[in-house]
């Protein structure tokens, strides 16, 4: 369609002059601005190369392969906002500025790109006729909806306030420069319009437009002078603000964007999605320290997880530590994080500079600040149940758990500070092989006489081995899940194996809470056992020993050796339970023919949700007991909400705050529901004993293979 035709001009006038009131297109600034542009660059570079040689003193990483997977990471977390937008009014906010500000770009490029290039060179411009009507009227909706992005932004900030945000000058400098730069922009645009005297087509400015009649009441000369203090304050903010992209002031448009390029690819796949890093075996025997003492321990890209973060607050209100009133807030421990490291990392290279052998130079006698203890506190570090609602909410891609657990990992091997509470179920992992204490020997007593249940080593010929874990095997209330889930098997026309007094703890409390050695020496024992015996098939109820043989054991085995000098192997494939089940009622068979008639809701497991994306299967078998009315609590799937016991919680005495078993089981009852279905054996503890303590009647805890099997055609 031809929109210039109705203004019978050519389409060569159908346009406007190039720095306009600033000398025109063969003027000074033509190049002037180049040089402005130029110095602009070599300050972020040299801003930028600053912040480098910081993030170089922390530990090395790959974070440089699959370069195509980093790009589309870009793409879809900043390019295209998917975890920004998952919040409407702050999304909505974010989206508004963030797109608006590349199309502003977009224009200013068509721009350089003409006047330099296809002009200078070719004699062509593009800049007129319908595409100029069209470039104008894109501009000025970009600017209208900045400046909307920035006013909520403000209003946001400054009149609600939500609790999430610490508003610090460096906020507030943010959102006004960039006010000033859209108001700059308009106000130039209208000037020139005005003095120009309102050509007809520049309707297509229309916010311009509009606002040029503002000005009709001023002379032409003092509106020329008026527009070229405007045009020079607009271009001198925008670079200013260019400039400061790897500063803290703007620092994470360019350094957040980085961020993500560099984030952890394993958490896009479910299969490797929030595994926790492995320390080699060998340094054990070599290493002088384990964990992070200091800020330095971290990686190069935890320390510039510090500088990425926006403080939007997002981790913090999905935190169930911080919701409860415990004292950690993941947002604040990696602005600590930051603020130790920003303190203590400069000290070191200002040393190192004057040292006459740096790589010999003892870091332990630079006097900064304690980054556990001080900048970090234990309580903080001790809160975190490393449920990765922080993370799956973090929209640059920040890994507060990694950060916390590798504190921990220093707490506990090299400070040997834990609760006692902890250091009694490390003791009992060391000498029992599981937390609670009871004899090893005794693992396979949970079996009644008729369940025809044999360990591998009486009968190797199964379709799967049970790894019962230590929940199922000593607790007695798990301990009829565990009967429930076999039955179910045996039904199906399935054999079960178990290791009995041969399986040990599958070491996720020990290494979540920080005690790596504890965890390989237990994995490492189990991965032999399932090696002699020619495991293929595990399946387990627990979701944390799910989660860590089909994520830390692979990690490990491919850093370590067995006790006879042969590689770890993990040649098995390990399913959950609820997997399991829902496959079974699938293919048809088992039958569920027991109507329930009841109201239930389902409780994700951390674990089994976040970490690995199983959220459908016990919902729908939950669904296909007839009379069963599934209703969600407030939270769930990925916002669910945690139980309180994991990242070693389970072992540890809750005493801040309100118990998150209590709140949990609270959201559970104002669903109506009679039932909580569950399924994870710490869940089941913990939404039991949250019943109890509240002293809550008519509900009841139950996994979902117990619910099944009574529902099953027996």
């Amino acid at each position: 369609m031809d929109f210039a035709a109705k203004y019978d001009l050519p389409s060569s006038l159908i346009t406007r002059e190039s720095f306009f009131n600033i000398g025109g297109p063969h003027g000074f600034m033509r190049w002037g601005i180049y040089i402005f542009f130029a110095i602009t660059l070599v300050y972020l570079i040299y801003t930028l190369q600053k912040q480098i040689k910081v993030w170089r003193k922390g530990k090395e990483e790959l974070r440089t392969d699959s370069i195509f997977k980093r790009v589309w990471m870009v793409i879809k977390y900043a390019g295209l906002q998917v975890k920004i937008l998952k919040e409407a009014y702050a999304g909505i906010m974010h989206a508004s500025i963030f797109f608006a500000f590349l199309g502003l770009i977009l224009v200013t490029a068509l721009i350089m790109i003409q006047d330099d290039f296809t002009e200078l060179f070719f004699n062509i411009r593009y800049l007129e006729g319908n595409f100029y009507l069209l470039w104008s009227l894109f501009a000025d909706i970009c600017g209208a909806v900045l400046f909307i992005g920035l006013c909520i932004a403000i209003y946001r900030r400054y009149i609600t306030k939500p609790s999430r945000l610490d508003t610090k000058k460096t906020d507030t400098f943010i959102l006004l420069i960039l006010l000033v730069i859209v108001l700059t922009g308009f106000i130039t645009e209208a000037l020139r319009i005005a003095i120009t005297g309102f050509p007809a087509f520049e309707v297509w400015s229309p916010f311009g437009y509009a606002l040029a009649y503002a000005f009709t009441w001023i002379n032409n000369s003092a509106l020329s002078v008026i527009h070229a203090i405007s045009w020079w304050i607009h271009m001198v903010l925008s670079f200013i603000f260019i400039a400061l992209w790897a500063t803290e002031k703007t620092g994470h448009i360019l350094i957040s964007t980085l961020n993500i390029f560099f984030a952890n690819l394993e958490n896009e796949n479910p299969k490797t999605k929030y595994a926790m890093s492995v320390i080699p075996p060998e340094e054990f025997e070599t290493s002088e320290s384990f964990g992070v003492s200091f800020a330095e321990e971290f990686t190069w890209k935890q320390l510039m997880d510090g500088d990425a973060c926006t403080r939007c607050g997002r981790c913090q209100d999905n935190c169930p530590a911080f919701l409860t009133e415990k004292p950690l807030s993941p947002k604040k421990i990696i602005n600590d994080i930051k603020d130790n490291k920003d303190e203590r990392i400069p000290k070191i290279l200002e040393a190192q500079a004057k040292a006459e052998d740096p790589s010999n130079m003892d870091l332990t006698t630079i006097d900064t600040k304690a980054l556990v203890g001080a900048s970090v506190l234990e309580d903080e570090i001790w809160a975190c149940t490393n449920c990765g609602a922080c993370m799956e909410a973090c929209p640059v891609q920040i890994e507060h758990v990694n950060a916390i657990n590798s504190m921990r990992r220093s707490q506990v091997l090299m400070e040997g500070k834990m609760a006692p509470e902890l250091q009694t179920a490390f003791t009992n992992m060391e000498n029992n092989s599981n937390p609670y204490g009871f004899a090893f020997a005794s693992r396979a007593e949970w079996i009644p006489e008729d369940l025809e249940l044999k360990s591998v080593a009486e009968d190797p010929d199964i379709d799967y081995l049970y790894f019962v874990g230590c929940a199922a095997s000593f607790d007695k209330r798990n301990q009829k899940v565990a009967i429930a889930l076999v039955k179910i098997l045996q039904k199906a026309g399935y054999k079960i194996g178990i290791l009995g007094s041969e399986e040990a703890c599958c070491g996720d409390s020990a290494m979540r809470a920080g005690n790596e050695y504890l965890f390989q020496m237990l994995s490492t024992q189990n991965m032999e056992i399932f090696k002699n015996y020619g495991i293929k098939k595990i399946i387990t109820t627990c979701p944390h020993g799910y989660n860590v043989l089909k994520k830390e054991y692979p990690k490990l085995a491919a850093k370590s050796i067995d006790s006879n000098g042969n590689p770890l192997e993990c040649n098995y494939q390990v399913y959950h339970h609820s997997e399991v089940i829902f496959d079974l009622l699938r293919k048809g068979q088992i039958k569920i023919t027991d109507a329930l008639n009841e109201k239930i809701t389902y409780h994700d497991s951390c674990m089994l949700g976040r970490y690995n994306n199983i959220y459908t299967q016990p919902r729908d078998l939950i669904k296909a007991i007839p009379g069963t009315n599934l209703v969600e609590m407030s939270r769930h799937h990925k916002k669910s909400f945690c139980c309180g016991a994991g990242g070693s919680r389970m072992w540890l005495e809750e005493d801040i705050g309100t118990r998150i078993n209590q709140f949990r089981t609270k959201e559970a009852q104002s669903t109506g529901a009679v039932k909580i279905c569950t399924a994870c054996p710490f869940c089941m503890t913990m939404l039991s004993d949250g019943v109890q303590e509240l002293d809550i009647k008519n509900l009841e805890t139950y996994d979902i293979a117990e619910l099944v099997y009574n529902a099953m055609a027996k």
